[in-house]
């Protein structure tokens, strides 16, 4: 009996053990569970696409190795067959989809929820990937995310919108005037500046209507655009008063309050998630440098100590980060500040000029330098990038987003 005991205990721990590990490697944003994918369902171009579709969803994910694809007609019987940290398993079942995820060790089902197949297969396969991920790490997924961005693939620099993987390029604006550093505001609605008028302002547009309205457009320099939808609140910089300062406004594009007064250069402010901090670059040091304050222009903190030229901070979705850019003898890298620990960690080599976070604060969109500016896809833990616009023609100011 003591033995039988024992025997059980054992396993139980071995059981606990493995999964432990299960859940070490799904917190750890430095590795991979291994997953495989079991399918009964018809083989057709509707689900090949599907497949397809959904098993990059969930690499480009950054948290899955997909170790293998099968199509059966028993999936308990494959299941049985499959070792894996992770199945997902998806069965057609009249006009819907069955979706499992489980263990691979235990087989406890720890996602599961059934789609109609009315849907279009990439979008059907980019929504589950997003449930997914979401249910299992809290964090938004990114497979139904967009990227706008800048570039001049028709001889005039116009705004372009892309799925972040790479399909659906779309062109956005069609002026004759300069336009640049597009920013998603809220609905269908985004700001960029605009030298419509021969002076840089903030503008308006509906992406599906055209819609154009000037936002905000005081005397000088109007850019640096951050939302916050915390808030209902943007900070932009303003040179009404003669310098780059730091400025807040309603939605309506009214001044709030002034948040610096220093007789040099503040730019570049990006809001906390919440809405309570802005960082912000100013040379009140001497060089390009990296603070925070909070959102009245108080308590302000130099962060970044790493280069004698800083700039571009932006506070990662989940709040956790602020990443920006820094310039040293092997050009531009980016900087990752852990606001937890306060500590910072550089990436060098990327030769990028332009970022923009992805909503899973785990990846980045950046502009890199080089004949022509290519828009490259970042993971900051694993180090893995992809290109996601060839080098053809110059591609910046990119900014990653989901639609409200």
């Amino acid at each position: 009996m003591r033995k039988i005991l024992f025997l059980i205990l054992v396993l139980n721990c071995l059981l606990f053990s493995q999964t432990e590990i299960f859940l070490q490697i799904t917190k750890n944003l430095f590795e991979k569970a291994n997953i495989y994918l079991i399918f009964k369902v018809e083989k057709n171009d509707f689900f090949e696409k599907f497949i397809n579709t959904f098993s990059k969803d969930l690499e480009y994910s950054g948290y899955f190795k997909v170790n293998g694809i099968k199509l059966t007609d028993n999936i308990e019987k494959t299941k049985n067959e499959i070792k894996e940290q992770m199945i997902i398993t998806g069965e057609k079942r009249d006009e819907i989809i069955d979706i499992k995820v489980e263990d691979g060790i235990e087989g406890k089902i720890i996602f599961e929820n059934n789609y109609k197949l009315s849907y279009q297969p990439v979008y059907l396969a980019h929504t589950i990937c997003d449930d997914i991920i979401e249910k299992l790490t809290g964090k938004k997924g990114i497979a139904k995310s967009k990227i706008l961005f800048v570039c001049d693939k028709t001889g005039k620099k116009q705004i372009y919108m892309i799925d972040y993987d790479g399909f659906n390029l779309k062109k956005i604006t069609d002026f004759d005037f300069l336009i640049g550093y597009p920013r998603y505001f809220e609905g269908n609605d985004i700001l960029f500046v605009s030298y419509e008028d021969g002076w840089p302002k903030i503008s308006k547009m509906n992406i599906l209507t055209k819609e154009l309205k000037t936002l905000i457009a005081k005397p000088g320099l109007n850019a640096c655009v951050s939302v916050s939808k915390k808030t209902k609140e943007i900070a932009v910089v303003l040179s009404q008063s003669g310098n780059p300062e730091i400025y807040v406004t309603n939605f309506d594009g009214e001044i709030k309050r002034r948040l610096t007064y220093y007789n040099g250069v503040d730019s570049s402010p990006s809001f906390s998630p919440d809405g309570k901090y802005i960082t912000f670059v100013s040379d009140r040091s001497g060089k390009p440098q990296i603070y925070i304050m909070d959102k009245d222009g108080y308590g302000t903190k130099r962060i970044s100590f790493i280069s004698n030229y800083n700039t571009s901070p932006l506070f990662s979705p989940d709040g956790n980060y602020i990443a920006y850019i820094y310039l040293d003898t092997s050009g531009y890298g980016l900087a990752i500040y852990d606001l937890n620990t306060q500590k910072t960690r550089t990436i060098s080599g990327l030769n990028c000029e332009e970022f923009s976070w992805a909503p899973d604060s785990r990846h980045i969109v950046y502009s890199k330098t080089g004949k022509n500016q290519s828009l490259i896809i970042f993971d900051i833990f694993t180090g893995e990038s992809r290109k996601l616009i060839s080098g053809e023609y110059n591609c910046l100011s990119p900014n990653w987003f989901l639609f409200d």
